[in-house]
């Protein structure tokens, strides 16, 4: 396999790798097994180098979160699908889901903070924007845009059983 000479997308297998968040071996076993994620080639030094897809050297993260209650896990688990389906079909390679069970309206939300302040992570993909908290979307967005980082809506526009699902959340947290 040919890779050219010069450019960004060009990399050490053992720099992908801790880029990438595993080991050295583990990505020389990988590329043993024909398994690694990425085009290689050996140099006629003997060293491995990869071609990573795109310029951008990111990770693109699923985050869920649900309030508590009775269906949380069935509504972190239909987040999750819905997420995975649409970076599949559109070419995203998920590096990690986090699901986070919180009221955005009085409880913290850590685990979305420690995404945030991650700055190897390029895009995080979430359902919809009141994911994140009513009116916290925009201002998310416009804080990420200055590190070339994104914050996915996949459904930008919220239909009707998630306004009934976010009006059950909201009630039950009121009593």
């Amino acid at each position: 396999m040919s890779l050219p000479r010069s450019g960004p997308a060009r990399l050490r297998l053992s720099e992908w790798a801790r880029r990438e968040g595993i080991s050295r071996l583990t990505a020389y076993r990988m590329l043993r097994r024909g398994i690694l994620p990425v085009p290689a080639e050996r140099s006629p030094t003997g060293r491995w180098y990869v071609q990573v897809p795109g310029s951008r050297f990111g990770r693109s993260v699923i985050y869920a979160r649900a309030c508590g209650g009775r269906s949380q896990a069935d509504a972190l688990n239909d987040q999750i699908a819905l997420l995975s389906e649409w970076a599949a079909s559109h070419n995203r390679t998920i590096f990690t889901v986090v699901k986070e069970i919180a009221n955005p309206l009085t409880d913290p939300l850590p685990r979305l903070a420690r995404l945030l302040s991650d700055i190897e992570l390029t895009e995080i993909l979430i359902k919809n924007p009141d994911v994140v908290g009513i009116g916290r979307y925009p201002l998310l967005v416009a804080a990420l845009a200055p590190q070339q980082r994104t914050l996915t809506a996949v459904r930008p526009v919220q239909r009707e059983d998630d306004l009934e699902e976010a009006m059950t959340e909201l009630a039950a947290h009121m009593v």
